[in-house]
């Protein structure tokens, strides 16, 4: 039985009622993709089978159910296939050779290099915020509020920057070894393609997001020359949101992907999955591009206030759609293997 429902805000979902010893197929035909359906009912075919949402139907006529996903997979020879990977990307070719990755799963993400406090646009204290970090298990927090140039999030100027490490220090001292916290920012790439701050105030900070907030509208070459620019920057090590796109309204930069991909893996630059739901920037299939090519990610909330570091499952879910792993996250790393790599 199906049952269709619209939500006030226009929204509309599908209640399924089956009964449990079909759940599988059920299940497993509401979470693949179109195209990947089509594929496993090509493949049930091979085998004198059709597969439904409610059971394999042999030749004969009598069924094969399955209570789990699980067995649907196991009736065509394939291991289970992961639902973030059910869009016929290749993921059947892979499971039939057995190369499947071990997606990044949340219990793998322990530091959070992305977040915001109340000396910029952020809700909460610096130990606020640390605390809302070592709650939920982290061993590293960034905080990266914004430099100075847009002037309506209270960007940090030097002497502001100055005075809070001065406030992170006290904090280090008090949380010990509980709790790494680096001091950085968020600089802004401003539309001339220059930095928020001079180099020597860059160098200065443990850690350096640059991200891109005005004149997106650029043309291609000129906005992406100024994310190359700040790539090639020796003491950038995150680009955050890369296309600064705002979801569902605002479409990102228009940038040429081969090249920026293409020079994260030359100069070692980490590239974001910024994991706020109105953002989810870098996507998936950019994501799977870059894993592709040997670019490390950051898997980040961009946290304004504690609870918004809640909303990584999001960020984790996008990551797992573009097939990457722990291995590709450097929020996975322990505190030694960060600080390792913001040496290089």
């Amino acid at each position: 039985m199906k049952a269709g429902v619209e939500y006030h805000n226009g929204m509309r979902a599908q209640i399924w009622v089956h009964q449990p010893k079909r759940f599988g197929t059920a299940l497993q035909y509401a979470t693949g993709s179109k195209n990947h359906n089509v594929r496993l009912r090509e493949m049930a075919l091979d085998k004198g089978l059709s597969l439904s949402d409610q059971a394999f139907l042999r030749e004969d006529q009598t069924e094969i159910l399955c209570s789990t996903e699980e067995e649907v997979y196991q009736q065509l020879d394939l291991p289970w296939i992961p639902p973030e990977l059910r869009e016929d990307r290749g993921e059947i070719q892979a499971a039939l050779k057995g190369e499947l990755p071990k997606l990044i799963e949340v219990k793998n993400i322990r530091a959070e290099l992305h977040c915001h406090t109340s000396w910029s646009d952020g809700q909460s204290s610096i130990r606020e915020v640390a605390e809302g970090a070592r709650k939920r298990g982290y061993k590293t927090l960034a905080v990266t509020d914004h430099s100075p140039s847009i002037g309506l999030v209270n960007g940090l100027s030097i002497e502001r920057l100055q005075a809070q490490r001065k406030e992170i220090e006290k904090l280090r001292k008090k949380m010990g070894d509980t709790l790494l916290i680096l001091h950085g920012v968020e600089v802004e790439i401003k539309a001339d393609g220059s930095l928020d701050y001079p180099d020597d105030i860059l160098e200065w900070l443990d850690i350096v997001i640059a991200s891109l907030h005005v004149s997106i509208r650029q043309p291609r070459s000129q906005v992406t020359e100024r994310l190359l620019a700040a790539m090639r920057n020796p003491h950038v090590d995150i680009i955050g949101h890369p296309s600064n796109r705002m979801l569902p309204d605002r479409e990102g930069a228009d940038l040429d992907w081969d090249a920026v991909l293409k020079v994260a893996a030359e100069t070692g630059t980490a590239l974001e999955i910024n994991a706020n739901p109105r953002r989810l920037d870098l996507d998936d299939a950019q994501a799977r591009r870059a894993i592709e090519m040997g670019v490390r990610l950051a898997i980040n909330t961009d946290a304004h206030h504690p609870d918004h570091m809640d909303f990584l499952p999001f960020g984790v879910a996008t990551a797992r759609r573009g097939w990457v792993t722990a291995a590709d996250v450097i929020n996975a790393w322990t505190p030694k293997q960060i600080k390792e790599w913001l040496k290089n």
